[in-house]
């Protein structure tokens, strides 16, 4: 042979033997080749070997044949030898991890978001699944020759959502995928299961009025800043030890615990940013041993709320603004940061972020984030950073 050659073996069926894999890879000691590449299962006695082999000018490819045909047959496998064709391999320039969670998988969900894919020029290059609980979780890797439109592409793939039932995130297949170390989450409906100041218009009485101002806004009829103002005016009166009572049983959202418990554990320094009010993020901040938290302060006078809050109003582009500070000052960089809403005006924060989740958000939100969780459990989104059920149950232990 003039130059070495690559020939992709395949080796499967089933056995209960523990010694097949050594024993392949034995025979090969002896032979002129190099292994390139390896993949291997084994799956209730039932197994699967990939393997990519290089020829050496001195070796002999119907010896390696005849050797590892021995050892098949022996466990009485299935063996295949493929010659694979001499071009040269291109490193991709633009990788992605597409990231995929359902309850059930249908073949034609993954048709389509196959041909999706190839129709958007992106090379499938792996498919592997995440161990995980009573989910289906897959990784796909992907690659591009030139950069993809992120926006447009999750805006594609979540038609597949709202037909499946599907969570996806779509990020770069970098060093820093696996590699994240600082967090924001929004308060009202993701760290917790309600709008605080729902629940405080009913101490006040004024449920009726703080609802219709809060839709004015969702609307776009009016702006967050004077919305809010507008809500906590009819928040006057309300005695401190009300609220306090309040914010004792706020309902948390499941996984909330074990999310920052598994995160804390691999170093990371956790926040919460939040349109709301310091009191309640301050007891947030302390229940779960946080880093940081962030939020509007009511004005308190003789013990009741005075209708007014004190100083500038936290908004989106503050909570981006905090996001982007507080990365800096960790010496933190941009592509090790995730950060987490349910709200419009959680955008830009989520745009700060490397890994911007939608946590049951609205679809303007969901299109406009890198990773989109319908999924009632917050600690879902630990499958996007990669991190198996395995992985989570050696970690925790309630």
């Amino acid at each position: 042979m003039n130059s070495a050659q690559n020939f992709l073996i395949t080796i499967q069926g089933t056995t209960n033997e523990s010694d097949v894999l050594e024993r392949f890879t034995e025979k090969l000691e002896h032979l002129n080749f190099s292994i390139k590449d390896l993949h291997y299962l084994n799956f209730q006695s039932s197994l699967s070997l990939l393997m990519r082999l290089e020829l050496a000018q001195s070796a002999d490819k119907e010896s390696l044949t005849v050797v590892l045909e021995k050892v098949a047959k022996q466990y009485q496998l299935e063996l295949l030898v493929f010659p694979l064709p001499q071009i040269p391999v291109a490193v991709p320039n633009h990788r992605y991890i597409l990231t995929l969670l359902s309850r059930q998988l249908p073949p034609q969900l993954l048709t389509k978001l196959f041909r999706h894919l190839r129709e958007k020029q992106l090379c499938v290059t792996e498919v592997s699944p995440l161990d995980a609980d009573e989910l289906h979780v897959f990784e796909i890797k992907v690659h591009a020759d030139k950069p993809i439109e992120r926006q447009q592409l999750m805006k594609e793939l979540l038609e597949l959502k709202s037909e499946y039932q599907l969570d996806l995130a779509l990020q770069d297949d970098d060093l820093f995928r696996r590699n994240k170390r600082l967090i924001f989450m929004d308060a009202d409906m993701t760290f917790i299961q309600q709008e605080m100041i729902d629940e405080m218009s009913k101490l006040a009485g004024k449920e009726t009025e703080v609802a219709k101002i809060t839709r004015l806004a969702m609307n776009g009829e009016i702006q967050f800043d004077e919305s809010l103002r507008q809500r906590v005016a009819l928040l006057e009166g309300i005695r401190l030890s009300d609220l306090e009572r309040l914010i004792l049983n706020i309902p948390y959202t499941p996984g909330v615990e074990r999310l920052v418990f598994i995160l804390k554990t691999l170093g990371y320094k956790i926040g919460i940013v939040s349109g709301g009010f310091t009191r309640v993020i301050d007891h947030i901040k302390q229940r779960f041993n946080l880093d940081y938290g962030f939020a509007n302060t009511l004005e308190i006078k003789n013990g009741e709320l005075t209708g007014r809050i004190l100083g500038n109003i936290l908004d989106g582009h503050q909570k981006g603004v905090i996001l982007r500070e507080v990365a800096l000052k960790e010496n933190i960089l941009p592509e090790q940061v995730i950060a987490v809403g349910d709200g419009a005006n959680d955008l830009e924060m989520l745009s700060s972020a490397s890994l911007g989740i939608a946590f049951n958000a609205k679809r303007y939100l969901s299109e406009r984030a890198a990773g989109s969780l319908s999924l009632p459990n917050l600690d879902a989104l630990l499958y996007f950073l990669g991190i198996s059920k395995t992985e989570i149950r050696g970690l925790f232990k309630p």
